[in-house]
This record gives C-alpha cells, structure tokens and sequence, in this order.
C-alpha cells in the first residue's frame, strides 16, 4: 500500500487488517530504525533534532529534512538500510505463519508511502497506489498534523516518486481514488485484492 502523505494509505490498510491481512506500518518501523540509529542521526543533524531526553525529535528532524532535498537523501541513506532490513524479516516472519488449511491471514500488507524508493515493492505481489485530491490531503493533514498548506507542499514534493510508473519490480501496480468515502475505497481495493 502506497501514496503520498495523508492520502489515505492507513485507511486502505485498515480496510485489509478488518479482512484478516496483517499489517506492517512502515512509518513505525521508521521510528524503531531512527532509535536504532540516534547516534548517527544525532551526528548527521546536529542538536537541533536531539530532544531533551536524549531520543531524536522527529518534529524538529522533518521541519530539517523537508525543507532540503540534500538532508533528505542524508538522512534516508542512514535509516532506509534498516528500515527495509527489519520490514523484510517482518514479511518473512508474518508469510511464515501464512494459511494453514485455508486458515489464516491471507496475505501480508506493507504500508509504505516511499515503497518503491527503498525498495519494498519487490516484496510485493500488488502494489495499491492511494491517490487523493490535494484538498482532502490538506483536511486530513492539518487535523492529523496541525500541518500549514506549505508544510503539505513540502511534503508532497519530497514524494513525487511516489507514483504508479515508479514502481519497477513485478508486482501489479494499481491505482485507487480516495475522496473521503470510505466504502467506495473499499470497493476499489476489492477489485484488485481478495477481500475474504
């Protein structure tokens, strides 16, 4: 599951999750990957994206790396290693405990706005691409994030990889719309991944 920020990726997956798939949030394997990483985090930005008790400040480190492509790269080049590491053992791990006798989950979801980016999607069978109006991405992004409409730009624009044609394994890439409603989302990711 992929798209750019608040376009409803977490919503597609939850729509899975209450079909029985699994799921893994990459955006919370990012955060385990930067404690994992904080003291090369720490040295790459500076105190600035230290927090008083000593963990990275994911606030101040995104106003840094949003705002310069440069420092985006920096820091993807110190956390992406370890983020695809530790989200292809979790594949591994959750495929193990796969169906038995037509039991179980039936599939494995990668939630992951930069799929293809840090290669996920070679992991993948179906790449679900979430696309939203700009106008429902900044609703959601100000009441999730407080964010600004120039914070959304930044944002978007440090995705536009994030599209369909990126994604260059073998997996089906589709594309689905999500406006808000959420039943007709649901009835555009059915057309393409079995909803038990």
């Amino acid at each position: 599951m992929t798209g750019r920020y608040c376009a409803g990726k977490s919503t597609a997956a939850e729509i899975l999750a209450e079909h029985g798939y699994l799921q893994i949030d990459v955006d919370q394997v990012g955060h385990e990957a930067l404690v994992r990483e904080r003291d090369r985090v720490a040295d790459a930005f500076g105190d600035e994206v230290v927090a008083p008790d000593g963990s990275i400040d994911r606030k101040a480190l995104g106003r840094l790396v949003f705002s310069d492509s440069a420092r985006l790269r920096r820091l993807e080049a110190i956390v992406h290693p370890a983020m695809v590491d530790m989200t292809a053992e979790r594949v591994r791990e959750l495929r193990e405990r796969g169906p038995v006798r037509g039991e179980g989950p039936p599939g494995v979801v990668i939630n992951a706005a930069i799929l293809s980016r840090m290669g996920l999607d070679r992991l993948c069978d179906v790449v679900i691409h979430v696309r939203a109006p700009f106008c429902a991405t900044w609703r959601r992004a100000r009441r999730r994030d407080g964010a600004s409409v120039w914070d959304v730009v930044k944002r978007l624009r440090a995705q536009r990889d994030v599209d369909p044609q990126h994604s260059s394994r073998d997996a089906e890439t589709h594309s689905v719309e999500n406006d808000g409603d959420r039943e007709r989302l649901r009835e555009q990711i059915a057309a393409w991944v079995p909803l038990p």
